[in-house]
């Protein structure tokens, strides 16, 4: 089998590499010139994975057609506001065949129209929004979605995640053909809860950030996490998402591991801006990596005036981090809303 990754960062390079140790060729697709030639010429992506080597099947190229040439799937690994501009420079390729899956792996909602972005994916690659893949798209879309940093995917440590796509489809296969001795998929026909857990929960790895930031301990962080999967579970449910979703590997299990992870870019952001050493924005700025909690703060706070939904943790963390309040004032006024009972 053969894989179009379109993407080159730090999770299409780690996904590369698991793929390429079962199918017969792997082709990341890329826009830095000098990253898909250290790719290339090396057999290592510096920038992302050190000089952990990458295996010989899998390699690079700044052409779209040629990394669709042959391509049985297409994976979609770029930051979440790039993913509408490459689909739809995968959909307009001659090289692009008919029936070819989309997996997405990026994690977030489209901040202009709030969408999921599988939903983003479908309208460009199939004209439409998502729906019943048997009956409308040519090309089916799924999510591949779960407690996955790139660094320990990489080193083949063990990883479970979750395969969500669009009704009327056999995932089964692709369950099976993406799933491997260390990484281990699961799959759930709650795509809408499966996207909106992936998405929300790096807006918690930021307070939970914060919070290290300005010296807080245990208490905080577990008090955050907790209170912080019900933000996630209102807006997951408002949207239609199943309860059961969000305490699965795409929703507490994912929050688990970017809230507490060393290597959460989203976590290290917000202790960052805890510390004040710097604006969010310079931080925000400087940084190799999307932070995708950021933009999913604007998302959620969007969402949460769309739908009537009470979201504390992301109002204050959407206030630090856009408005300029200082974190200790946001901790306080958390801590001092009215009581309540602990389900309501």
């Amino acid at each position: 089998m053969n894989a179009a990754i379109l993407g080159t960062g730090s999770w299409a390079s780690a996904f590369g590499r698991h793929l390429a140790h079962k199918w017969d060729r792997v082709v990341l697709w890329g826009i830095v010139s000098e990253q898909v030639d250290v790719i290339n010429t090396t057999g290592t992506n510096p920038d992302y994975l050190g000089d952990l080597l990458l295996p010989p099947n899998l390699r690079a190229t700044l052409e779209i057609d040629e990394a669709l040439t042959g391509a049985d799937a297409v994976f979609v690994v770029v930051p979440s506001q790039a993913v509408r501009e490459v689909s739809r420079k995968a959909a307009q390729s001659v090289a692009l065949s008919a029936g070819v899956p989309f997996i997405c792996l990026a994690k977030g909602l489209e901040l202009g129209t709030l969408a999921r972005l599988s939903e983003v994916v479908a309208q460009e690659v199939a004209g439409s929004t998502v729906g019943n893949a048997a009956d409308g798209g040519e090309h089916p879309v799924a999510v591949l979605l779960g407690p996955s940093h790139a660094e320990e995917v990489a080193q083949e440590m063990p990883t479970a995640v979750v395969l969500a796509g669009q009704p009327g489809y056999d995932w089964k296969v692709w369950q099976e053909a993406v799933a491997g001795p260390f990484f281990r998929v699961y799959t759930n026909d709650d795509l809408i809860g499966v996207e909106i857990s992936s998405a929300f929960k790096n807006v918690i790895a930021v307070a939970v950030g914060i919070a290290d930031g300005i010296g807080t301990g245990d208490n905080t962080r577990g008090t955050l996490m907790t209170r912080g999967l019900a933000e996630l579970s209102r807006i997951g449910t408002a949207l239609g998402g199943r309860p059961e979703t969000f305490f699965g590997l795409a929703g507490v299990g994912d929050m688990i591991t970017t809230c507490i992870s060393r290597h959460s870019r989203n976590r290290n952001f917000g202790e960052a801006v805890g510390r004040g050493e710097h604006d969010p924005q310079e931080i925000l700025d400087g940084s190799i990596q999307v932070v995708e909690g950021a933009v999913m703060t604007q998302a959620g706070l969007k969402l949460g005036e769309k739908y009537g939904l009470e979201l504390p943790i992301t109002k204050q963390v959407h206030d630090v981090l856009y408005s300029g309040k200082p974190p200790r004032q946001a901790l306080r006024e958390l801590m001092a809303r009215e009581p309540r009972a602990e389900h309501d």
